[in-house]
């Protein structure tokens, strides 16, 4: 999957789409921005490459750059005891996470072992997101709550993230939402439209720099989303790229699949304070 895209003889659109491999609403805009190579996360196509790839670590330490992450699938989960079952899944406390706000958690088995190592986004009382690794979580928090009894439902809703990063990504945020997005902390979010786009807009991000994320809340839409982002971000020399593994192990970014594994408890893999 890593080869070029523009090869003689290969198109990656013609590569079958379905449940089992599917596609980004900002598919056909990484094609258009020519992505040379993508890899399949979650059951999607990621861009993986669209430059050479020191270029494109220092466009994100230097200038901006947006990344195609609808690969960090949902799990949604509401109901009267979603609160309950969250709190559950994690070994994290979760009665310190506020409305508004996400925390970076780590999904456990029984015995302890990494399953997954979403963001989480609490949008409300009993009404969380999780932003996933690669790894299905959403048929384990079913079964959980089915064996606790537990009055939940539990979805993959239609939200897919892009990520806004590097030092010039605030003016670019700033220009899409205004002000009040430059107040957020890290890890807070707001919710909101852009020209009448349903989005989430955290404080977050894999990459170590400053950086935000754009979840769409409406997959009809990820040509319109795309353009009104490129557009902002071209006084400040934006660019697509994947996201960059250099910059995520310089800040010392684990990787869920490569430096964690079911075999490993948060404790093997310096998480532990995300046990409480």
């Amino acid at each position: 999957m890593g080869e070029s895209v523009t090869q003689a003889g290969f198109d990656i659109a013609t590569v079958q789409r379905g449940a089992r491999l599917r596609r980004s609403p900002f598919f056909d805009a990484t094609r258009r921005a020519g992505c040379r190579g993508y890899t399949v996360y979650n059951h999607m196509f990621l861009p993986i490459q669209y430059d050479d790839m020191e270029q494109e670590y220092w466009t994100l330490l230097n200038d901006v750059t947006v990344w195609d992450v609808s690969v960090e699938r949902q799990v949604e989960i509401t109901g009267p005891d979603a609160f309950a079952l969250t709190n559950l899944l994690t070994p994290r406390d979760l009665t310190k996470c506020r409305v508004g706000q996400g925390k970076y958690v780590a999904i456990t088995a029984e015995d302890g072992g990494i399953i997954n190592d979403p963001v989480l986004l609490r949008l409300g009382e009993n009404h969380f997101w999780l932003a996933l690794a690669d790894s299905d979580v959403l048929l384990w928090a079913r079964g959980v709550a089915y064996n606790s009894g537990m009055d939940v439902e539990i979805t993959e809703p239609d939200v897919s993230p892009l990520q806004i990063q590097g030092p010039k990504s605030k003016p670019v945020v700033q220009a899409l939402f205004g002000e009040r997005v430059l107040q957020l902390p890290y890890y807070y979010f707001l919710e909101t439209e852009l020209d009448g786009i349903p989005v989430v807009v955290t404080r977050t991000g894999w990459s170590g720099e400053v950086g935000y994320e754009i979840y769409l809340r409406d997959g009809s839409r990820g040509d319109q989303l795309w353009d009104r982002v490129m557009e902002a971000g071209k006084p400040y020399n934006i660019a697509p790229t994947g996201p960059s593994d250099i910059r995520r192990i310089e800040a010392g970014i684990l990787n869920h699949g490569i430096d964690m594994t079911l075999e490993d408890t948060p404790y093997h893999v310096g998480l532990e304070w995300l046990v409480n």
